[in-house]
């Protein structure tokens, strides 16, 4: 994402509980906040639990409503929650959440001005299946299917020309153990890569 202009611009960060998390103190967020504090005017939306279907369905509620404002960058992570298995409340079929992401996409266009080079879709990682069957058993989270959906959303951002960064495959090169706290979400090393893809 390109910040090579004079003044404060505006980014939206939006996303679940990846997003959500990454306000923490060794988080993604603070840690890209601390680099461009003098550039950029952060707005966090990470919404805990959510899918993509539910964040269309808060869209109006979580940008602003306001016209005249306008946001110049954007950072979305959606897919670890829509890829759990069948049957849990959270699961997105792959068609519908490559079909929801491009809706969130042609929203943040629309509605607050961010062009598409300047939007950041970011792919669900991979996980750690034996950590995650202690902390969160039966959802269903698996490699396979966290793969899959990070190569519906490297999809989208290629249909949609936005910039894209695949967490999965970075991750995977990795030891899981080295980047979470509970198999899904990020420890600090976890934080710091998503922090400096984010930075490049």
């Amino acid at each position: 994402v390109s910040t090579q202009s004079t003044g404060y611009k505006r980014i939206l960060l939006l996303g679940d509980s990846q997003t959500q998390r990454g306000a923490a103190p060794y988080g993604w967020v603070n840690l890209v906040s601390e680099k461009y504090c003098r550039q950029l005017d952060f707005t966090l939306r990470g919404l805990s639990g959510y899918n993509t279907r539910w964040t269309l369905e808060r869209i109006c509620d979580i940008i602003p409503a306001v016209p005249a404002y306008h946001y110049d960058l954007g950072i979305v992570w959606f897919g670890s929650n829509d890829a759990v298995r069948e049957g849990l409340v959270q699961h997105v079929p792959q068609k519908e959440y490559s079909r929801n992401l491009t809706q969130v996409v042609s929203k943040l266009v629309e509605c607050i001005g961010i062009q598409p080079g300047n939007l950041l879709l970011l792919t669900p990682p991979c996980v750690d299946e034996v950590m995650l069957d202690k902390t969160f058993p039966g959802k269903g989270r698996t490699n396979e299917r966290m793969r899959e959906y990070a190569n519906l959303a490297l999809t989208v951002a290629r249909d949609r020309q936005c910039e894209s960064a695949d967490l999965y495959s970075l991750f995977t090169q990795l030891a899981s153990e080295d980047l979470f706290t509970d198999g899904l979400h990020l420890n600090r090393r976890g934080n710091d890569m998503v922090a400096d893809v984010e930075n490049k």
